[in-house]
């Protein structure tokens, strides 16, 4: 269940040591490694400028790793944050964020790296070494309802780490891919590579009064859109995250994209894109047009504007963001439609209570397709 953190003012670093054959409780230095493993309380005990540093000195690094994220949904969400820190001879050099999230329909909690977004350990120098230490740390995280531990890793780089999470008993599954678009082609190129549907939908569209607008970050400009995002959300059954998200956003307003279309002078809804600069990648993540628009192609108008200005400004990808894998889903045939490449959403998880294997059977009941 999503939890507020408190704030009581003490330190919420907590010291637990580095994990060595002894197991014992004592403090990481000794004379088999130098390597400590710590867990934080809250992004901001780490600092911005420590953490984003892993982040940029990390592969795998990307915009969700980022510590404006974590503090968006630490902060605009209330989920309580365990992030693990990797420290060596006292210097930092790497890290796992890690939230605790409700499992749906149930009342159990997991630990994910990362929710909302993908995670991963960011392990950039001592990896095989401190992703053992990571990993053995987990389980003491996971107490109470909290029964399972859960990795989304953002792209195929992860499986790097496949062989030793499973040898540590995680289970990869396979219930969500993405689309990604190539954009270091040309824009008439990425027309080609659209089905016949979405390329007449934009044509269709151009015939209109239109015009699509990159709008400020203002606090104004953010309600407007998380009132249309919400009312689609309620629509199509979505989960809807709140305002307060949305809003502590802002302190990273240089990694976002806001794109509003009118229709004949009206609001038609709009588009609120992540820059992921440590990927050369957009990430399509949150986009709200209301049905009383879609036979104006307004979707279509905002897609082909985005495509349009990531080739303006330099981005390699777009990420069209996560759908199931039923190629009978609207928004799968949706997305697919664009000419995306499909790719796999990495996803392991480890079970760390005797309750998990019930509520994994019970989940595949409503998710026949989960393995």
């Amino acid at each position: 269940m999503a939890q507020q953190t408190g704030g009581s003012g003490r330190s919420s670093l907590h010291r637990i040591g580095s994990l060595f054959a002894n197991r014992d409780e004592r403090s990481a230095g000794t004379a088999e490694s130098s390597l400590e493993v710590d867990v934080v309380d809250s992004v901001r005990d780490v600092g911005k400028s420590q953490w984003n540093g892993i982040v940029e000195r990390s592969n795998r690094g990307s915009v969700f790793h980022r510590y404006e994220w974590l503090e968006a949904i630490e902060t605009g969400l209330g989920y309580t944050p365990r992030h693990l820190v990797v420290t060596k001879d006292g210097n930092t050099i790497g890290g796992m964020p890690n939230f605790v999230v409700e499992i749906e329909k149930t009342p159990f909690d997991r630990l994910s790296s990362l929710y909302p977004g993908f995670g991963g350990p960011l392990l950039p120098t001592d990896t095989e070494e401190s992703l053992e230490r990571v990993i053995e740390t987990i389980p003491r995280l996971c107490r109470g309802r909290t029964i399972v531990h859960q990795i989304r890793g953002l792209d195929m780089s992860y499986l790097r780490y496949n062989d030793a999470l499973q040898t540590h008993g995680y289970r990869p599954y396979r219930r969500e891919c993405r689309f990604l678009l190539d954009l270091t082609g040309s824009y008439d190129e990425i027309l080609e590579g659209m089905s016949r549907t979405r390329r007449r939908g934009i044509e269709h569209g151009q015939d209109i009064d239109y015009e699509v607008v990159e709008e400020e970050l203002t606090r104004e400009n953010l309600q407007r859109f998380h009132r249309t995002y919400e009312g689609v959300m309620d629509r199509v059954g979505g989960a809807v995250y709140p305002f307060s998200f949305f809003d502590e956003l802002q302190a990273m307003d240089d990694r976002l994209l806001l794109l509003t279309i009118r229709i004949d002078g009206e609001y038609a809804g709009g588009m609120l894109e992540l820059l992921d600069d440590e990927h050369e990648t957009v990430h399509g993540f949150f986009a709200a047009v209301p049905r009383e628009y879609f036979d104006d192609h307004a979707s279509e108008l905002l897609y082909d504007h985005v495509f349009q200005w990531g080739i303006k400004h330099g981005y390699e990808t777009y990420d069209f963001g996560s759908t199931n894998t039923n190629c009978e889903d609207g928004v799968y045939r949706f997305k697919e439609g664009f000419g995306g490449s499909p790719v796999p959403v990495l996803v392991w998880e480890r079970g760390c209570s005797p309750l998990w294997p019930l509520v994994k059977a019970g989940r595949s009941l409503y998710w026949p397709y989960y393995t």
